[in-house]
C-alpha cells in the first residue's frame, strides 16, 4: 500500500511517500534519501521503483522531499547538509513509530548527496542496522575542488547565494559541509553496508566506492561492494536499474532479517 505523509522537522512541514507490505506483522522499514537537487521521486522514477520493489519484497519504504525540496515547506536557499541530517531523523523518527514497522529493523537507502547522509545517519543513530548507498559522495567538502565548482564557491562566499539550474543555492550549504565526514561515520556505525557505483560515474567518481569499503571493513557488520561497469551517476538504463534495485532489495532482505 501507498499513501501520502506529512511530518515535521524543526518546525516545518515534510511531504513524502510511504510504502507499507501487506505482512501479517511489522514489517523491516527503510527511508530513503534522495540526491543534492534532488526529490522523493528522483531520475526515472528511480525511488519510486525501488520502494515498490521493496514494498513487494516484504519490507516498508519512506521515501520524503528534504526541507527546500520538492513539495517540502522551506527554501533551497536555507538548505544545509545538518539541516538534510535532521529531517532525515525525523523521517527515521515516523517509521520507527509506525505500527506496521518494526522499529528495530530500520535500514537506510541514500542516493548521491543522499547516500553520505545516509552514512552519518547510520554513525549517529543505532536504530540504523543496515544501509545501502548508490553513487554516494565519500568527501562532502571535496566536491568543490574542481575548477567549476570553485568559480561557484568564489560566487557563493562574494554573494551569499548561487543559482544552480534556477535552484537558489546559499553559502551556508558549502560552510557546513565540511563538519561532516561521511567515511568516519560509517566507520563507527554498525550498519551493515552495500556500496553500488557506477564504473562510468561522471558526477562522483566510483573511488568513492572504494573509501566506503575501506571504511567499513574490519567491523563486524558485513559490507558489500558492487561496481556496474559502465553505468552512470542515476544507473539511467532499464538493466542497471534493475540490478541494483534487485541487488538492494535482496540486501536488505538479507540484513532486517529477525
Amino acid at each position: 500500500m501507498q499513501e501520502p505523509v506529512v511530518f515535521a522537522s524543526q518546525g516545518q512541514k515534510i511531504f513524502g511517500m510511504i510504502h507499507t507490505p501487506e505482512a501479517k506483522g511489522p514489517a523491516p522499514g527503510v527511508v530513503m534519501l534522495h540526491g543534492f537537487t534532488g526529490n522523493k521521486i528522483e531520475a526515472h522514477f528511480l525511488f519510486v521503483k525501488a520502494a515498490r520493489a521493496l514494498e513487494a519484497a516484504g519490507i516498508a519504504a519512506l521515501r520524503f522531499d528534504f526541507r527546500g525540496s520538492g513539495e517540502s515547506e522551506g527554501a533551497f536557499r536555507d538548505m544545509t547538509f545538518s539541516s538534510e541530517l535532521a529531517d532525515a531523523t525525523a523521517a527515521l523518527d515516523l517509521l520507527a513509530a509506525d505500527k506496521r514497522v518494526d522499529a528495530g529493523r530500520l535500514g537506510a537507502l541514500g542516493l548521491s548527496l543522499g547516500g553520505a547522509l545516509t552514512a552519518c545517519l547510520a554513525g549517529q543513530d543505532a536504530r540504523v542496522r543496515s544501509v545501502a548507498l548508490w553513487s554516494a559522495v565519500s568527501r562532502p567538502a571535496d566536491l568543490w575542488e574542481n575548477p567549476k565548482r570553485q568559480a561557484w564557491a568564489k560566487l557563493l562566499r562574494r554573494h551569499g547565494h548561487l543559482d544552480i539550474g534556477a535552484l537558489d543555492l546559499g553559502a551556508g550549504f558549502l560552510e557546513d559541509l565540511a563538519r561532516h565526514d561521511p567515511l568516519e561515520a560509517l566507520r563507527r556505525s554498525r550498519a551493515a553496508a552495500l556500496i553500488v557505483h557506477g564504473g562510468a560515474d561522471t558526477a562522483v567518481d566510483a573511488a568513492s566506492a572504494g573509501l566506503y569499503e575501506q571504511a567499513a571493513s574490519g567491523r563486524a557488520a558485513p559490507v558489500e561492494k558492487r561496481i556496474l561497469k559502465d553505468a552512470d551517476h542515476t544507473f539511467s538504463t532499464l538493466a542497471w536499474e534493475r540490478q541494483v534495485i534487485a541487488w538492494t532489495t535482496d540486501w536488505f532482505r538479507k540484513t532486517l532479517q529477525p
